[in-house]
């Protein structure tokens, strides 16, 4: 696993060799953990400063238990947490876990059951080969629903993930800042055999310090999900799109910052390994968001039918090209604030036989003719034999 050499380097080798390794004092937690929340209020049921106690707290948890951690935990393995209701959480500000190098560390956290909580932890994956945490629900090992990830401080896992949840209704991401040093993925959701719809992602802050590698993913990637929050968050530098929705159904997504994306702010319906039927990304809302820097447009609404587009900003991305609405997008409604939009949209999207044109109004100038950004194949990934859409 390559080592990171960006602006929050890893000082965990700094701590003394006669010092317990699983538990790093203060001076020693990576620099991102200055960005951990100051205060633990939820009091803790139990409280460990070790993998081994950890381990056992995990094992002997029963619906209500709350775990707290104190100090830098390193584990050598993933840690499953297999009980209901479980919260883990700081016992001190700036505590939490880190994937020892060399350990084979998958995922940092394991949710496999409902209502988990992760809160208020440093979450070092820099070392492991997927996540800081992944939530499962196969129905038949994992039950992960309505899980909670909120107010950490992550470094993702180089060519992994930061969060990774497949399957489970009603998963809480929320007011978390994440560093991604070259991810595959930022936040990704997608079906397993249960669906994911119903999730909330709010408030976090996704930093790429180097360019995201998955070739249809980006900092936030719904996949097959509806009924999804996407709101209020920042996701800066490199990724390779902003948001980038696949099939994505009856969601809100505003007053997001979207910026510096190497393809486009946002982006609908690249298609995955598992894309069949040429499903569109339908009757969403995109309002209010901030979208600058992209290398090929902000918005680039490939296979999308009967979806809101209000009051974003889309200035300043290249060729000054704020949306695009290809052949296969139709019934969209773009309601602008002065930006070009490249409009070539005609699909027949109810299936009645007549082409749905889009409605584009209060742009200061609409082309046509103009193909950027087809969908995409690319590098294959997969996280315990599920292929990350």
């Amino acid at each position: 696993m390559k080592r990171l050499t960006h602006a929050f380097p890893l000082l965990l080798a700094l701590a003394a060799g006669c010092q317990d390794p699983s538990a790093v004092p203060t001076a020693t937690r990576p620099l991102f953990a200055a960005l951990a929340p100051s205060a633990c209020p939820t009091p803790a049921t139990v409280t460990v400063s070790d993998e081994a106690g950890l381990r056992a707290a995990l094992a002997a948890a029963t619906p209500g238990t709350v775990i707290g951690i104190r100090g830098m935990i390193g584990i050598t393995q993933d840690d499953t947490i297999a009980t209901a209701d479980v919260t883990l959480t700081c016992a001190t500000p700036g505590s939490g876990l880190f994937a020892v190098a060399g350990s084979g560390v998958q995922d940092l956290l394991i949710a496999a059951a409902k209502r988990d909580v992760v809160d208020r932890l440093v979450l070092d994956a820099s070392q492991a080969g997927d996540s800081p945490l992944a939530g499962f629900n196969d129905g038949t090992t994992f039950f992960a629903e309505s899980i909670r990830f909120t107010n950490n401080a992550a470094m993702c896992a180089p060519g992994g993930e930061c969060v990774f949840i497949s399957g489970g209704l009603g998963a809480v991401v929320t007011d978390n800042h994440f560093e991604a040093p070259g991810s595959f993925s930022g936040i990704q959701l997608q079906v397993d055999v249960a669906r994911v719809d119903g999730a909330r992602i709010e408030r976090n802050t996704l930093v790429a310090t180097a360019p995201s590698i998955g070739p249809r993913q980006g900092g936030i990637r719904p996949a097959d999900a509806a009924d999804v929050v996407i709101a209020d968050n920042t996701v800066v530098g490199p990724w390779r799109n902003g948001l980038s929705g696949a099939r994505l159904a009856r969601s809100r997504v505003q007053g997001n910052q979207l910026r510096g994306a190497v393809r486009n702010g946002i982006r609908l319906s690249d298609a995955g390994p598992l894309f069949i039927g040429g499903r569109p990304a339908s009757d969403n809302l995109f309002s209010n968001n901030r979208i600058a820097a992209s290398g090929e447009a902000g918005i680039f609404a490939h296979l999308a039918c009967r979806n809101a587009f209000i009051g974003n900003n889309l200035q300043g991305n290249a060729g000054d090209i704020g949306a695009i609405f290809p052949d296969s997008s139709g019934a969209n409604t773009l309601t602008g604030n002065g930006t070009i939009v490249v409009d070539d949209g005609a699909f027949d999207c109810d299936a009645d036989g007549l082409n749905d044109p889009n409605i584009i109004t209060g742009a200061a100038a609409v082309r046509h003719g103009l193909h950027l950004g087809e969908a995409v194949s690319g590098a294959v990934r997969t996280v315990r034999g599920i292929t990350v859409e």
